[in-house]
Parts: C-alpha cells; sequence; structure tokens
C-alpha cells in the first residue's frame, strides 16, 4: 500500500486502511473503490490522504504507531469535557480530575505505554480519520507529539502524566471562541484575535483552580504559543521563562496544525512542516526540542510516493534512525513514467547523489 494525499486520488483506486469516524465507525472499509463523488465528499470533511492498495508495494508494513481504538476513546474522553464546558458547567474539570477518572486516567495511561513500548518513530498518518470537530483531534495529536518527544528524553512517570494532562487539555480555553471566529477563512479582526489571544490564559484560569491538575499541566494551557524570541502571546515570555513542557507543545501544537486539513487551507505533508519548524530554530523554537522531535516523528512515513533527481518515481519502504531524510524507497516507475515490472529498492543513505526532490509525487 502507500500514501496518497486526497488531491491525487482518483476514481477506481481501492482503499487499503480503513477510514474512520471520530465515533469509532468505518467510513469506508478496505478495498472499496473510489468515485468521483466519494473523493469530493471526503475533500469536503477534510481529509488530507488515503492509504491506497498498489501491487509494487502490498508488502510494505505500515503499523499503527498509536491503534485506531485508543484514539477513538481519547477523542471520547476530551469531547465529553468540551461538550460539557460548553453547555455552562464551569466546574467540569472536577469530573475528569486525572486522579479519581478512569476513562480519561486510562488513556493517558495506555498513550504512554504505548509510546515507551513503540520503538519505531511516530507517524500519526497511518489511521484515517474523518474528523468533525478540529480542536478534538488536534488536543490528541498535540498531546501523542509532546509525549513521544517526552519519552525521547527521558521524562519519568509523573512527568509524562502531567505532560499528558497538559497536552490534551492544552487548547481548553477555546471553548469561549465561538466557532465562526476558530473556522474564519480570511483575515481575524484585532476584535476577534484578542478573543484567539486570550485563550492561554483563560485556559490556566480553568485548569489551575482543579483538584488533581497540577500548575505544570495548566502551564502548558498558559504557555503553548510563547516564543523564546518573546514574540508570542500571552506574556511574551524570553527564552528560559518558557517551561520546557511548554516549549515541546509549541513545537507539537504547530507541527500538528500545519500537517492538518482546514477549511481555510490544505495539510503540509510531515517534511515540508518540518521543514518549517527548522526554519524558526532558535527564535520561536528550542534547538535541542526540535532535535528530539526530529528524532521522534517521521519526516518520510512508510508509504508517501516520492520523486527522485534521477526524475524517477518511489514509494518510502523504510526508515532510517541514522538519517532521517534519506530513507530507503522502492523504485516503481522510470524516469519517462513507465511502470517497472520488477521494482528494487534503494538505500538514499548510501546513494548520495541521489535525492527526493518531490513528495507525493502524481501517480
Amino acid at each position: 500500500m502507500r500514501l496518497v494525499s486526497i488531491a491525487n486520488c482518483y476514481p477506481g483506486m481501492e482503499i487499503a486502511k480503513p477510514i474512520f469516524t471520530d465515533a469509532g465507525t468505518v467510513l469506508l472499509g478496505i478495498g472499496v473503490a473510489l468515485t468521483e463523488r466519494m473523493i469530493d465528499g471526503l475533500k469536503g470533511r477534510n481529509v488530507p490522504h488515503l492509504y491506497i492498495k498498489d501491487k509494487a508495494t502490498d508488502d510494505l508494513e505500515i503499523i499503527d504507531d498509536i491503534t485506531a481504538e485508543l484514539r477513538i476513546e481519547a477523542a471520547h474522553a476530551i469531547q465529553d469535557t468540551f461538550a460539557q464546558l460548553q453547555s455552562g458547567n464551569n466546574k467540569v474539570l472536577r469530573a475528569v480530575n486525572p486522579l479519581n477518572a478512569d476513562k480519561l486516567q486510562k488513556v493517558f495511561k495506555d498513550l504512554i505505554y504505548e509510546l515507551r513500548t513503540n520503538q519505531r518513530v511516530l507517524s500519526l498518518l497511518t489511521n484515517v480519520f474523518v474528523h468533525d470537530n478540529y480542536i478534538f483531534s488536534h488536543s490528541i495529536n498535540v498531546a501523542i507529539y509532546t509525549l513521544a518527544m517526552a519519552v525521547k528524553a527521558g521524562y519519568n512517570e509523573k512527568q509524562l502524566n502531567e505532560i499528558a494532562i497538559g497536552g490534551v487539555f492544552h487548547d481548553i480555553g477555546k471553548w469561549r471562541i465561538p466557532l465562526d471566529v476558530l473556522n474564519k477563512k480570511g483575515r481575524l479582526s484585532p476584535e476577534e484575535f484578542d478573543l484567539i489571544k486570550n485563550h492561554p490564559a483563560d485556559g490556566f484560569e480553568l485548569l489551575r483552580n482543579q483538584p488533581g491538575i497540577s500548575l505544570l499541566s495548566a502551564h502548558c494551557a498558559y504557555q503553548h504559543h510563547e516564543k523564546l524570541d518573546g514574540s508570542g502571546y500571552p506574556r511574551g515570555l524570553i527564552g528560559d521563562e518558557i517551561h520546557p513542557y511548554a516549549k515541546m507543545m509549541a513545537v507539537a501544537d504547530v507541527y500538528d496544525a500545519l500537517t492538518s486539513s482546514r477549511s481555510y487551507r490544505k495539510a503540509m505533508l510531515p517534511h515540508e512542516a518540518m521543514e518549517v519548524l527548522f526554519a524558526e530554530t532558535n527564535t520561536h523554537f528550542d534547538a535541542g526540542i526540535i532535535q528530539t522531535f526530529r528524532q521522534s516523528v517521521a519526516s518520510y512515513p512508510i508509504g508517501v510516493t516520492v520523486r527522485l533527481n534521477s526524475g524517477e518515481t518511489a514509494v518510502v519502504a523504510q526508515y532510517l534512525f541514522h538519517s532521517p531524510s534519506r530513507p530507503i524507497v522502492r523504485v516503481i516507475k522510470d524516469p519517462y513514467g513507465q511502470r517497472l515490472t520488477k521494482p528494487y529498492d534503494l538505500d538514499l543513505s548510501k546513494n548520495l547523489t541521489v535525492m527526493i526532490t518531490e513528495c507525493d509525487a502524481i501517480m
């Protein structure tokens, strides 16, 4: 199977991994042949990519880093919390106190366990979901990415639990912002931008008074939009004034935003988002944390279609820890676009004259 952006899908392609709804039901199952109507419907629901069957790459093993079941469980826990908040129950977090809420605590425990036992780099592209609410999926992804960095950095159990809580609830201050402002396609008015800039402080105030939620978890909400050079908000903190949890969360927050499809822009591919992070290292983001993130998350996930400087088309077949930007690829088309009768694997870490020039090449 291979990963194909929705923009490059066409009728007749067969789905290789199921597409889920947030509720956990299968929207489209394995083996379903795409139609024009299906593709348009998925585009309309901001699905960025699909796994497609391909004989040349059917043997590639694409393992779910976080199971679909765990993602669904986490989404339900977060959705229940936000729903109660929006209904006006400002004391709702007492009901999801991480020290006594079995459902939420189990989600955190399972996330940490999967990330600790997973010896692979992370790719959240492996599960395809149709998300009805961006905040829920974003909250889960930010928690997972931040936990992956924290596990890589050797944080202990208590710290990982604080980070999980901080990640899941980092955007909880947005519950006061109208959806038409959150999803606005055009430029925000000064008043609308002020609403957006207030959400870290609103989230902090909500979290810091909740029994069982540490002040450090609350500061994840407060500081995740701060930047090293002081250009962030809400307080314009500089350098080490920003807590390490929040520094990691800032990286995860931006990366997930860039790689998620929204109504007003298409998703970037992982390597493109990684380049944005590198460009803002030492101004917006901590260099050490960016390096840890690069070691934790795949720039070129297995299954992604690429074009080489030789003109050939290939699919990423294996990630290499020692060379994250130069994976092993399977060449499936010659420079003239003709399918090879015998595709072959090429280790880019050993063939230094061959480079990836384009990702998600049109097939």
